[in-house]
């Protein structure tokens, strides 16, 4: 489609056709800006590319405006969100990339520390509900949260990117962080870590015998490791 043709329709028309065409030639800046808002009314998601004045106004315009660092003028740069300072379209491959795996990354990372949060509560309230002796102590409830939630967690988010992180679809605009399931995962396993929990440390103090059904919390915690350390 040309400038021309451009001018020639509405702003429904072009909405109509704008799906049909991959290339405009002989566009003006105020061309730019309709094909820019045209496609943002479809609900797609636009990065407009630029380094001239006459780019400024679609990059400023679009969702995403990348200006070149080498070539751009400081008016583009200044209404564009990114910069290209290799002026390497390459670049923004690579950045996306990147991104997607920064995303990933840290839904791993509170998928990880509020599954284990959640198991840990759930350890410590049914074992009051159920009238057991203290299954965390204080000092055992800061080990759990200094090395087995924080050390793990911090590997998951320095994870190198996964192999086909660029060929899965782009994220819905409206998506939201716990989408695809992440709430239900989170919850679920947090409850299967806080009934396993639970029913070892049952397990390790009935196993102690007829020592442990003292009412003294600190010969509960002294038979049950006892118990442990011969099973």
């Amino acid at each position: 489609m040309t400038g021309a043709e451009l001018d020639r329709m509405s702003d429904a028309e072009l909405d109509r056709v704008i799906d049909k065409y991959t290339v405009f030639a002989r566009v003006e800046p105020a061309h730019k800006l309709r094909i820019v808002r045209s496609f943002k009314r479809k609900g797609e998601i636009v990065t407009m590319t630029g380094d001239g004045v006459n780019d400024a106004p679609a990059v400023k315009e679009a969702d995403v405006g990348v200006a070149m660092g080498v070539t751009g003028t400081d008016v583009t740069k200044q209404a564009a969100d990114v910069i290209l300072m290799d002026d390497n379209f390459a670049t923004l491959v690579s950045a996306v990339e990147q991104g997607r795996c920064v995303y990933s990354n840290i839904r791993k990372f509170v998928r990880y520390l509020l599954s284990c949060n959640i198991g840990e509560v759930l350890t410590m309230f049914l074992g009051i509900v159920m009238g057991m002796p203290m299954v965390l102590l204080p000092v055992q409830i800061l080990l759990v949260n200094l090395v087995t939630d924080g050390l793990p967690a911090i590997a998951l988010g320095m994870e190198p990117p996964e192999a086909d992180i660029m060929k899965r679809p782009p994220r819905s605009s409206d998506e939201g962080f716990f989408s695809g399931g992440l709430m239900r995962k989170i919850v679920f396993r947090g409850i299967f870590i806080g009934i396993s929990a639970l029913a070892s440390f049952a397990f390790v103090i009935h196993s102690g015998g007829k020592r442990c059904r003292g009412t003294d919390l600190r010969s509960y915690h002294t038979c049950g490791i006892s118990a442990y350390t011969r099973i």
